[in-house]
Order: structure tokens, then sequence, then C-alpha cells
């Protein structure tokens, strides 16, 4: 990481510090206050040796803080706290709402558009261990400590924290109340980063969070409202340039046109994509439910992503003909290992795979990069079934109460929690379940030399 500028002054006792570039640069504050001083976010990992050396300039060599303030826990505020931390000897206070997210771990609850379209699918594809230190080398549970009540702010007597939730759940700005200096974090920033074009040229503007990395977006329109609330006579955002004029009136226009007529559209066409990309319940006695048409037109890139090797090592493409048309049709399908052997199940109920499977005696051929098996699928009768379906919610090493267990039993069985094997086997007559066995004597036709 580099610094633009060193650590400049923007109002009295408030140093900032501009760290990265263009779309990546991230603001964080020194603030003082009498005889001691505050670290207000922490910026990216790796970050540490600029932060103290900025630090040492302005307060002298050997410095170190009250306390290490984040206004929430994303990676870019808070991927130096850790290292910070320990270094200054300094505890490091988040919202309680926050709390959760100190391991650094993706949890589904906590999820943002980022997450689930290209940071969770990437990290997937990594071997565990490597995940597991890149989350240890994330996390600041041995550090980190909860604000306290009625917005005091540890190490600033003369500031308090306003709860501003929307981008994360515990979400915080930091108030200084005798001049109406306002650090808001993410929750408005002064750089357009919902646009391609700002983020890549840093157009100013004054805007709410980034939608791809913003929790809840409603709530977060509703965080501008309060922040317009305050009053502040300066604005020092996450991202972009302070606003040192107006910054009242500019914070309520912007919380008007959030929640004005054009946002209600907006808002009500996101809707409309997400259910129209929205997987269906497969639970419940009901027929077969296909998936949404987006799903079934981008079912290439699933097969290519196995072709390529870059889908999970346990995703096979199933290729089997179709009962009616005998033309070759792909389904990306999780292959279980159990008890040594292999299983394909069908967690949609009565799918069309399943019956194109049936149709073709069982023959089917298994995909995976260049490996290509020739395999017989043999129906397991409805009284074996229980078993592998809780092998299944349970498979990477999964606990019962996991929190993909609870989600994936309640989305494909309509059964709640952690499902006991009674519960799985009073729905199993509708979800086929086929163990793999290898090869098959191919059909051939009349007069087809062998």
């Amino acid at each position: 990481m580099t610094i633009r500028a060193g650590p400049q002054q923007i109002t009295p006792g408030v140093h900032l510090l501009r760290v990265g570039r263009s779309a990546a640069a991230v603001n964080v504050y020194l603030v003082g206050s009498g005889s001691t001083w505050v670290l207000v976010d922490a910026a990216w990992a790796g970050s540490a040796g600029t932060v103290t050396a900025a630090a040492e300039s302005l307060f002298g060599t050997g410095a170190k803080p009250a306390a290490i303030l984040l206004t929430h826990i994303h990676p870019d505020h808070s991927g130096g706290a850790g290292a910070l931390a320990r270094t200054w000897g300094v505890p490091v206070y988040v919202h309680p709402a926050e709390l959760p997210m100190a391991p650094g771990r993706y949890l589904p609850e906590y999820t943002m558009p980022l997450d689930r379209w290209v940071v969770v699918p990437l990290m997937r594809l990594l071997p565990r261990r490597t995940r597991a230190r890149i989350e240890q080398a994330g996390s600041i549970t041995d550090v980190v400590r909860p604000l306290g009540p009625d917005g005091v702010v540890p190490g600033l007597p003369d500031w308090r924290w306003v709860h501003t939730p929307g981008h994360t759940p515990g979400h915080v700005a930091y108030l200084r109340r005798s001049d109406g200096v306002l650090i808001a974090g993410d929750a408005a920033v002064t750089v357009d980063l919902n646009s391609v074009t700002g983020a890549l040229t840093g157009r100013r503007r004054l805007a709410g969070p980034p939608r791809y990395t913003t929790w809840d977006w409603p709530a977060a329109v509703r965080s501008v409202a309060v922040l317009a609330a305050l009053e502040p006579r300066v604005l020092a955002p996450g991202h972009g340039r302070p606003l040192a004029s107006a910054a009242a009136g500019a914070l309520h226009q912007l919380a008007r046109k959030l929640d004005g007529p054009r946002a209600g559209r907006l808002r009500r066409g996101l809707r409309t994509l997400r259910a129209a990309v929205a997987l269906p319940r497969y639970g419940g006695a009901g027929r077969y439910r296909p998936p949404p048409p987006v799903y079934a037109r981008l079912q290439w890139l699933g097969h290519a992503l196995t072709r390529l090797r870059l889908s999970p090592r346990y995703v096979v493409t199933l290729e089997v003909p179709g009962r009616r048309s005998g033309v070759v049709r792909r389904t990306n399908l999780v292959l279980l290992d159990h008890d040594g052997e292999q299983y394909l199940l069908s967690l949609a109920g009565q799918s069309q795979w399943a019956r194109n499977v049936r149709a073709a005696g069982g023959r089917a051929v298994l995909a995976r990069g260049r490996r290509r098996r020739a395999v017989t699928l043999v129906e397991v009768p409805v009284p074996g079934r229980a078993g592998l379906l809780r092998a299944y919610l349970l498979r990477g090493g999964r606990e019962p109460g996991n929190r993909r267990i609870v989600r994936e039993a309640d989305m494909y069985f309509d059964l709640a929690g952690a499902p006991t094997l009674d519960e799985l086997a009073a729905v199993t007559p509708r979800y086929p379940v086929f163990r793999v066995t290898e090869g098959w004597e191919p059909v051939r036709r009349k007069g087809t030399p062998r």
C-alpha cells in the first residue's frame, strides 16, 4: 500500500491518511483528544507499516493510540487492525452487532453481493487449509472489544458513536459534538463507487455506500437520513475527499434522492430480478419445480468451469440422453462419497435428469476436466435413502447445527434445523438417489462392428 499524500489535517485534531490507489483507496483517520489520540479504521492488510509511519510523523517515534476504532469490519477498513493492535498492545473497538464478523469467516447471514457472486465461489476453489490460513490472518478475535452503551467512544470523551447499519449490521459513525465533525465510514462516501466510470476515475459525488458490498440497502438508505439529522459541519468519509462545506444540506439532499420515486422504481426492479434468479424451495409434496430460466441459460458456464477443473472438486457433469429427444443432456451435480461408495442425489425431487437416467437404464457418463467415466447409475430403494440424505447435509465435515445444514434442510426438504433420520425417512420417497457403479456396455446399432 502507498500513501497518495502524507497525513493531512482536515480540521483541528483530525488528520486524514489516504491509503491505496484508485478504487482501492481508503481513508484512515488519526484523531487527537487532549494528550491522547486514536486510530479510526486501519485500511487493508499489509498497511500497518504505512499507518505506523504516519502516526510517528505526527506524534513522535514509538507513539501509539489509546485504541483503534473501526466503523465496520470489511477488509479495506479492518484488514490492518489486527497487526496494529498487537504491535501497539491496544484494543480494537466495534459495535456489538459487528462482533460475529471478527473471526474473518464468511457468514451467510452477513452476506453481500460481492461475497455471493465473487468471493465465496473463489474461496471454495482453494484447498481447505489455504482457506483456513486466509481466515486466520483476518481474525481479530483476540483484540476486539464491543463499544460501550450510550455512544461513549473509548479515548475520545468529546466524541460519540452513532449506529448506522446497512453497509454492515454494526456499522457506526463517529461525531465530535462540539463542532459537528462526522467520520462516516462507508455510510456515505464522496466518490461515485456505484458506477464503473466513477470507480475507475474517482469521480467526486456524495453517494451512499457501494451496493455490491452492502449487506442491507434499505437500512443503508435509512442510515443516510440518520447522518443528515446529525447536521454535521464536516463530513469525513471512508472513501473520497472530506466535505467541508454544506455537509448537512448535501446529506439531506442525498437522503431524499435515495428514498425518492426513482429509487423506489430501482428497488422494485431489483426485487423482480432477485425473484427471477432465486432458486425455488424444493421442499413439500408438490410436483417438481424447475429452476429459473436464467439458470438454464447459464448451465454452459457451470459445465465450462467443471471442464476446466475450476468448480469444487466434488462437482461433476452428468451426461445422459434425453428420454424423448435422445440428445445428450448435461447437468452439474454434487458427487457424494459415503462409506466407500459414490452417489448422485436429485435434491429437486423427480427432476428431468433423474427421469432421463431411468429411461437410459442407468447408463450415463460423469465428466470432470478431461476425465470421462462411463457409469451405470443404480437407483437406491426408498428405505436406504435417509442415511444418504443425511450424509449429504453433513458432507465436508459439517457438524449438526451448521448454518448451511439448516439452510439446505429447509430449502430442499422443508425440514427445520438438523433433521433426524426419522424426519428424513418421511420425505425420502420424493428424492431419487443413484449409486454410481463403473462401466456399462454401450448399445450398438445393428451392423456396427465390435
